[in-house]
């Protein structure tokens, strides 16, 4: 089988998923991710379209942030998994998605739950977004020294510790601008 380095990348780039590049192209999806890694090809996969729930929403929330932030560079566009998913003005954002679900068993309240572990020490914020119905109902700014060693951060729907990290989605943009250099600031 001897099939050109240009014709991989085009496979993988339109599908964007190894195993359905690979297929279409005849061969077992290790050997493609060697061809394209071998020649510096981003591997980035389509978690919208390929993922699951979580992955799709964690999508969702990044096409979101990126539309309230257009600056923000996505670190995702170029590297699978990334460490973190947005860079802006020299600042490491990650995004965060949930929807809610109950507290507890015999609770009735309900809370956005985000997972922080992976993040928390790499990150200079974490912009989580609380959903409902693919809406965002809710927004919150969370500055590494607030989250630092966490795990899990758990939001009432009401009322919550957490509160006080709540932002309106229009003041997003303006507060990443704080960080634009002087010198390119319009």
């Amino acid at each position: 089988m001897n099939i050109p380095i240009e014709q991989m990348k085009s496979a993988y780039d339109k599908h964007q998923n190894l195993k359905v590049a690979a297929s279409e192209l005849g061969m077992k999806w290790q050997t493609l991710y060697w061809h394209l890694k071998k020649h510096n090809h981003p591997i980035i996969g389509n978690k919208s379209k390929y993922g699951s729930p979580k992955d799709k929403l964690a999508s969702l929330s990044e096409k979101h942030f990126s539309n309230l932030v257009p600056d923000a560079i996505n670190m995702n566009s170029t590297c699978f998994q990334s460490k973190w998913d947005f860079e802006i003005y020299g600042l490491k954002i990650d995004v965060k998605a949930s929807c809610l679900h109950d507290a507890g068993e015999r609770s009735r309240q309900k809370r956005y739950s985000f997972s922080v572990k992976k993040q928390e020490s790499h990150v200079d914020f974490i912009v989580a977004f609380g959903y409902t119905d693919n809406i965002i109902k809710k927004c919150y700014l969370f500055p590494k020294e607030i989250i630092r060693y966490m795990e899990t951060i758990s939001v009432s729907e009401h009322k919550s510790k957490w509160s006080d990290y709540e932002i309106p989605l229009e003041d997003l943009r303006p507060f990443f601008e704080r960080y634009r250099p002087c010198d390119v600031r319009r």
